[in-house]
């Protein structure tokens, strides 16, 4: 898989897929916790449950989730772990949308998954992402301006690995043609929660080439 491919993964976790959408809401108890910790600290599970599902068995569910109720786990694990549950749905072709409410108390983790099933032949949710926005960071030596006029996605269209995989390659042949070294990521966010999607590059520059002290020296 390419690091386009996986970027467009990444784009569809928590907007859609052929199935649904995973939408976490995260919940910390204001006597034991400020806030949520960390992706990669460790949490004891204390309480895993599933509930909504009716096409799908809870004992399917459960063997397709890598952890149960006492193992030690971090958020990033419980979000991989969740996607092997859409990935399953995927796989049996029942269409759901997913939510996760995670609670947080002391060192330990709660996670209650609720799943709405589409009914038995029901159309399929569209897998489409649509653009809301698109931006530049980073950039002090290109204007936005000329970076949006040298890439193609604008609000209302769909989103693919191909359009964000060609818009990559515009900023870098801009920035090449330029004279300046640069390393983009495309980074998304998803405002509402689901199929909509907020795009933006991170751009990071390097040092000025040579060819570019030339040209300004001219």
């Amino acid at each position: 898989m390419t690091r386009k491919t996986l970027f467009l993964a990444r784009l569809m976790v928590g907007a859609s897929l052929a199935l649904g959408v995973i939408a976490p809401i995260v919940v910390t108890s204001p006597a034991l916790a400020a806030a949520a910790p960390g992706p990669d600290v460790p949490l004891k599970l204390t309480v895993l449950k599933v509930q909504g599902n009716q096409r799908v068995a809870t004992s399917d569910i459960d063997a397709a989730l890598p952890f149960h109720v006492g193992d030690t786990v971090t958020r990033a694990q419980v979000n991989d772990g969740l996607q092997k549950v859409l990935a399953l749905y995927q796989q049996k072709n029942v269409g759901a949308r997913f939510g996760e409410k995670t609670t947080f108390v002391g060192k330990t983790i709660q996670v209650l998954v609720s799943v709405d099933e589409q009914a038995a032949g029901a159309a399929p949710a569209a897998s489409a992402l649509m653009l809301d926005s698109v931006s530049f960071t980073g950039n002090s030596r290109i204007s936005s301006a000329d970076l949006s006029a040298a890439t193609q996605m604008r609000a209302g269209q769909t989103v693919t690995d191909q359009s964000v995989a060609a818009d990559e390659t515009a900023i870098q042949a801009l920035y090449k043609k330029r004279g300046i070294g640069a390393q983009i990521q495309p980074e998304a966010t998803y405002p509402h929660h689901d199929n909509h999607v907020v795009l933006v590059y991170k751009i990071t520059e390097t040092a000025a080439s040579k060819d570019e002290d030339r040209n300004k020296d001219e």
